[in-house]
């Protein structure tokens, strides 16, 4: 296996062995990398692949195995997404409170922007990061960070890069194999315990915000951030799966999920604009059309911005920043389209190779934002819709899709 671009090698096995095949790593692991098979597997047959593998390395994001919501299974995950998806819309459907914080976040990015001495020479990546952490963080915690005062935001982040840096290493995907290599000096202390360690340093920043949510919480008042709705939800249901430590990891989960891959995105759209001018012109003709300069856009401003929609559909196909999906594992033998998989086999689908490669999107490699518009220029086509899968198919879709359309737009 090589060391880098594991997608692209994926992408190669596919056109010998077809859209389903095994890798030995040394485990039985099935890749699917067209958008039949996929949806094959996580929509019609999607309760049969909901669990995970539980081991290294995706067990080694949480220091509890089977909690929170990325990385659980059987009705902890159930339970966990649940909860969580009636919070998230009490928060962005009922009051409209998301749409407000990413205002807020976006308001304060435009003076830390403007506040740049020197724009010929601007790094953009911190004052992206603290927006989209800043959401993130005002929906779990009910806070900002300043730009003039974030070191514990930048320490945290950093912590958090550094570990999803050192997780998919060779050595893990051997303890992932074999657990008992975790006892092994050089293999176990790449694999497993340097991993492991570094949890607890980023763990400990979690568990300090909550423990300082949990003391302002005021049962008759109405919840305004994520872990005085979960707690609730503790009181209101009484469900002993509904406690701190899942309460923690779900923290945990929507940090690493909901941050860094909306900042990186991002980036994208911003390398994007810069690379294709033209087409930048006709997103800003849009935005003054029917936005205007006296105000920031709003969620009811999408409806009539179609051509916006479809550059920001498009930079996701077209960047393909999140090339797998979370392992999958078969609760039951089953089949997809013909080939047997085992009950406990492992399940990896890559969209990569989807939205690089579906006969659908006409020249692939080019970058066209049309491609999503029918000739009248305002109706989306939906084949073309429906193999862009940025945020995966089925029950275990990222449960926080609907915050990072909003945030994009």
């Amino acid at each position: 296996m090589p060391g880098g671009n594991l997608e692209v090698w994926f992408d190669e096995l596919s056109k010998v062995y077809g859209p389903c095949f095994t890798v030995w790593s040394p485990l039985p692991c099935v890749v699917i990398t067209d958008y039949d098979h996929v949806k094959e597997a996580f929509v019609t047959q999607g309760e049969t692949y909901t669990y995970r593998a539980h081991r290294p390395p995706e067990s080694l994001l949480q220091p509890y195995d089977n909690t929170g919501i990325l990385n659980s299974s059987g009705e902890n995950w159930r339970l966990q997404r649940r909860t969580s998806l009636k919070i998230l819309r009490d928060f962005g459907m009922g009051r409209n409170l998301m749409e407000e914080q990413i205002v807020k976040s976006i308001q304060e990015l435009m003076v830390q922007l403007t506040d740049i001495k020197d724009k010929k020479v601007v790094d953009i990546f911190w004052p992206i990061q603290l927006c989209i952490g800043n959401v993130i963080n005002e929906f779990l915690f009910g806070f900002h960070y300043k730009y003039n005062d974030c070191e514990r935001f930048k320490t945290f982040v950093g912590v958090v890069d550094y570990h999803l840096r050192i997780l998919l290493g060779k050595c893990s995907l051997l303890v992932s194999a074999f657990l008992w290599l975790r006892h092994l000096p050089i293999i176990g202390e790449h694999g497993y315990h340097r991993i492991k360690r570094n949890i607890k340093s980023y763990q400990w920043f979690i568990e300090e915000e909550v423990a300082s949510q949990v003391t302002k919480y005021n049962k008759d008042s109405e919840p305004e951030n994520f872990v005085h709705a979960y707690l609730q939800q503790m009181e209101q249901t009484g469900h002993p799966g509904l406690d701190i430590k899942n309460l923690n990891a779900c923290v945990l989960d929507f940090w690493l999920a909901g941050m860094e891959t909306t900042s990186n995105a991002i980036r994208w759209h911003i390398a994007y604009m810069m690379k294709y001018p033209e087409i930048q012109e006709k997103v800003r003709e849009e935005i003054f059309n029917v936005v205007g300069t006296s105000r920031l856009p709003s969620m009811s401003d999408k409806p009539s911005m179609p051509y916006t929609q479809a550059v920001i559909h498009e930079v996701q196909r077209h960047s393909n920043m999140v090339p797998f999906l979370g392992t999958h594992q078969s609760m039951k033998d089953t089949e997809i389209f013909g080939n047997p998989i085992p009950a406990g086999t492992n399940v990896l689908a890559q969209p990569w190779s989807v939205m690089r490669n579906d006969p659908v999107f006409e020249n692939p490699l080019q970058f066209n934002p049309n491609r999503y518009l029918l000739p009248d220029g305002q109706s989306f086509d939906k084949a073309v819709l429906d193999r862009t899968i940025p945020f995966s198919l089925g029950k275990r879709s990222c449960v926080g899709e609907g915050l990072a359309r909003m945030e994009l737009f």
